[in-house]
């Protein structure tokens, strides 16, 4: 059933932006430039993420200060995850059946409450790491919510051809506050007026500024209009659909395994620079700033290419070299290089972002638009293995070192990226 909240915008036809293909900028900034909902979007987004990634530092930092444990660590981000993994089918369910705006509205007011009592907590000298792992539930099932509804609205911003370009334009503007947040937090945590607990009482001005953009887009229509199914029927409807669609599986296929093998590594970037490297907080905000750096100038490299055909070809490459990347981030952390594990990082970053945004994209170009909340949730739950797998990876680094961990990871999503890219044959099919 199509979103009858779909908004559209003042945007030229599919046809007439096919038939003049832009370059340079314009072709790398389309969908900023075409649609002026999507541009008021974007930039409001951008002061929840920078306060998104600030917060992330932060409580990992706090959670291996408090107990210089890489298993603490990794149950806080366990605690994020299982929420994310529960709740996030049942919020594309609800992102496919009320308004969205105001969906997101309802997540930042409980994202915002959260934070100032963890700043709160702080502030009073009663932190404990088990009021990082409630806190972190409690993110969880806010993302649940917030994810679905922000990635499955981006269709109803932009023209079918823009979507591609949008995407990668949301994920640059991620990957900006990648760049951005940790150098912020790790600088400001060292701050003895300031340090963690003013990271978090951020999320007020965060939260205004966000309120004020989402408020600047029109909400039209109800999306509960007309004749709908029950909930539990819209609640599988995604399941069965991507299991049945010849493309879309292999598609969550990789997703799965790569977030599952792939992506855990941030969250335990603290145990690297505290345990491995002993560089402290400067140093860990320093590893996620570059981090963010190479996934920033993958997210505007693939704005460029956006209209590429090869998108299959490239996810292909750029999972292997994520794989690649991590194994030999295990080599630099087993030499204690921090500076080779800097630049491994920065190609990871890149890595990362071409095989996130090309992912993405090709997830919601091989699905109806009437299922694009419940795809996307099911997508976001594939999200949650990272801070999942950040559990058993973290025990992993407590007995077996973080240079093996890490060089097992990356050797094994090698060999499965190759595999499935090169043997599956719904892969081939992809349009």
């Amino acid at each position: 059933m199509a979103d009858a909240a779909r908004i559209t915008p003042a945007t030229p036809s599919d046809e007439t932006v096919i038939a003049q293909v832009p370059g340079g900028l314009a072709r790398m900034f389309g969908a900023l430039k075409q649609s002026p909902y999507y541009r008021t979007y974007w930039f409001g987004n951008q002061a929840s993420l920078l306060v998104t990634q600030m917060q992330g530092v932060a409580m990992g930092y706090l959670a291996y200060e408090l107990t210089n444990s890489a298993t603490i660590l990794g149950l806080v981000s366990l605690a994020q995850g299982l929420p994310m993994l529960a709740m996030s089918p049942f919020g594309g369910v609800i992102a496919d059946r009320y308004p969205k705006r105001n969906l997101l509205l309802g997540v930042q007011a409980t994202l915002c409450v959260n934070a100032v009592v963890v700043g709160a907590l702080i502030s009073l000298g009663m932190i404990a790491w088990w009021h990082l792992m409630i806190a972190s539930c409690i993110q969880g099932v806010a993302f649940s919510m917030n994810m679905p509804a922000r990635q499955s609205w981006i269709p109803a911003l932009v023209t079918d051809s823009e979507l591609p370009n949008a995407i990668a334009l949301n994920n640059a503007g991620m990957n900006a506050a990648r760049i951005v947040g940790p150098a912020l937090a790790g600088l400001m945590i060292a701050v003895p007026r300031f340090g963690a607990n003013g990271i978090f009482y951020m999320s007020v001005p965060a939260v205004a500024w966000v309120y004020y953009s989402l408020l600047q887009i029109p909400v039209r229509g109800d999306p509960g209009d007309g004749q709908r199914a029950s909930f539990w029927t819209e609640f599988t409807a995604g399941l069965s659909y991507i299991w049945r669609h010849e493309t879309l599986s292999p598609l969550f296929a990789l997703a799965l395994v790569t977030l599952l093998l792939g992506m855990s590594y941030q969250m335990l970037l603290p145990a690297y620079a505290l345990g491995v490297f002993n560089v402290g907080s400067e140093g860990l905000g320093l590893m996620a700033s570059v981090v963010g750096i190479g996934a920033l100038t993958g997210s505007l490299m693939m704005a460029y290419f956006s209209r590429s055909r090869r998108k299959g070809q490239i996810q292909a490459i750029a999972g292997t070299v994520l794989g690649l990347g991590l194994l030999l981030f295990g080599v630099a952390s087993g030499l204690k290089l921090f500076v080779g594990a800097l630049a491994v990082l920065f190609v990871v970053g890149i890595a990362t972002d071409f095989y996130s945004t090309i992912n993405n994209t090709l997830i919601l170009l091989n699905t109806e638009k009437a299922l694009y909340g419940r795809v996307m949730s099911i997508y976001m739950m594939t999200w949650s293995l990272s801070p999942l797998s950040a559990a058993p990876f973290g025990t992993a680094v407590d007995h077996i070192g973080g240079a093996w961990t890490m060089i097992l990871i990356g050797g094994t999503l090698t060999i499965f990226v190759v595999l499935m890219t090169r043997l599956h044959p719904g892969f081939r099919k992809l349009r």
